[in-house]
């Protein structure tokens, strides 16, 4: 059995959208929040590996619901690592409604960044002996490729904010969600709910610069699917590349 870790959460009705579910960006934190506490526990936490000069950053995240809770329901997102190589760690995730359903799980890659170069190192001695003792499978999961939105649909332009940088004076994944999510056409978001998201993050932002979030949609019979990539405006870099997949409600 590998290291596992379990924090209860209570959606609250600021975390809801007006259709009374929870925001998809807020989910996104609250992964986020479960696997900073689990590292921390695990001996690899985000602000010890600061101080070393190296941050975990977020390369990869495939979310798939079956359903969204709403508000005052509590969940619970269990998380454990479940393989590392010598660049990638993969962590997975369940989350769980009140009665122990599993109504959601999700995938991620992570990467360690040096915080000088902006680079993507090999993980440090300290955190593969510390990931080591865990028994965890040696080959992280592979990801397809995503497809851009060709030609685009809709754009939007996002302004990066002090408000969507973390501890790494990186914008954290969840705002690169959220822009995504914006550009989702109003009566697909307004008749279906999200059933999966999977993105890709290229490259970074920083505060002050332009994003851009353009999206295409594509009808799949039964489900919608929009294929969207995020965009630097001022140099047309591209940012990060995002699939979503809507279920009629």
């Amino acid at each position: 059995m590998k290291a596992r870790h379990r924090d209860r959460f209570r959606v609250r009705s600021y975390e809801t959208d007006p259709l009374g579910r929870l925001q998809v960006p807020i989910l996104c934190k609250l992964l986020q929040e479960a696997a900073t506490a689990h590292a921390a526990i695990l001996g690899v936490a985000v602000d010890t590996l600061i101080e070393n000069g190296v941050a975990w950053v977020l390369s990869r995240l495939h979310l798939e619901m079956q359903r969204w809770p709403t508000s005052d329901e509590y969940i619970v997102i269990e998380t454990w690592p479940e393989a590392a190589n010598r660049l990638f760690t993969e962590r997975r995730f369940n989350v769980v409604d009140a009665a122990d359903n599993r109504i959601g799980t999700a995938s991620t890659l992570w990467l360690i960044l040096d915080l000088e170069r902006r680079r993507p190192v090999r993980l440090p001695a300290h955190v593969v002996e510390r990931l080591g003792e865990l028994g965890l499978g040696s080959e992280p999961r592979r990801f397809g490729d995503l497809v851009t939105p060709d030609p685009v649909d809709r754009e939007l332009a996002f302004t990066v904010r002090r408000s969507d940088l973390d501890l790494a004076d990186h914008v954290n994944n969840t705002s690169y969600v959220e822009w995504a999510i914006e550009a989702v056409p109003d009566e697909v978001w307004s008749s279906n709910e999200l059933a999966e998201l999977e993105i890709q993050f290229v490259s970074e932002c920083r505060q002050g610069q332009t994003v851009l979030s353009r999206s295409r949609q594509v009808d799949r019979g039964d489900d919608i699917e929009v294929r969207h990539q995020l965009m630097r405006h001022e140099d047309g870099a591209e940012v990060a590349r995002a699939r979503t997949i809507w279920r009629r409600t």
